[in-house]
């Protein structure tokens, strides 16, 4: 870093990366659309899980444009941390949906896990791909669980979407990554589609939390 960070060239002055530094802002339009959808149904139950995920897209969108805007490890800190929040909301959400956790014990383990994610970020930052894909490991192996139990859930067909969105951002990702398709000069970047895609992709994943719930008759 920075010179392995993806095909868009570095600027000498000013914002490093631009392309992959105003994409990541489709994070926080995602948020803004979540915390809508969410205000205009609020007799549904109570808001924290949806103001949570708004919260965490919040961060992963502010945390990437920082990131790519000074390529500095400070931002890489912030920006994988905002993957690594996003990540642990949607386990311990998938785990409440199949045993119910009392909201103490949600807070307590999203603080705790976060707090020991950051700091091997901090101290071994070489391993965060690894970590991040162990979570969404861990995510999958839930949902499966909770399709076996909930087969015909009406929120199922909003997860397919996501997982179809994200299996084709992940192919970019790896284009753009590894230089096979790359034009750096150019104002679309790989990475930066790869950024508007996951947030479209967690908008759908939030569709499909928040259609579960509702027909599950819990509180999101």
């Amino acid at each position: 870093m920075p010179n392995a960070c993806f095909c868009e060239a570095i600027r000498s002055d000013g914002i490093k990366q631009p392309a992959n530094t105003w994409s990541s802002l489709a994070f926080v339009a995602v948020a803004a659309m979540v915390l809508i959808r969410r205000t205009s149904k609020p007799s549904t139950g109570r808001a924290g899980y949806a103001i949570l995920y708004a919260f965490t897209l919040l961060v992963i969108g502010l945390g990437s444009a920082y990131f790519h805007a000074t390529l500095s490890f400070r931002g890489q800190f912030v920006d994988v941390l905002g993957m690594y929040l996003l990540a642990t909301v949607a386990l311990l959400y998938s785990i409440d949906r199949l045993r119910p956790l009392s909201r103490q014990t949600f807070v307590t383990s999203y603080i705790v896990t976060n707090a020991v994610l950051a700091m091997l970020l901090y101290w071994l930052p070489v391993v965060r791909r690894v970590v991040f894909a162990a979570l969404i490991a861990a995510v999958l192996i839930v949902e499966i669980l909770i399709r076996r139990k909930t087969p015909n859930s009406s929120g199922a067909r909003y997860l397919k979407i996501a997982a179809a969105i994200m299996t084709t951002a992940f192919a970019i990702w790896i284009l753009d990554f590894t230089r096979l398709l790359c034009r750096p000069e150019s104002l679309i970047q790989g990475h930066a589609v790869w950024h508007i895609l996951g947030a479209v992709a967690a908008w759908y994943l939030f569709r499909y939390y928040d259609e579960s719930r509702t027909a599950e008759k819990s509180t999101w």
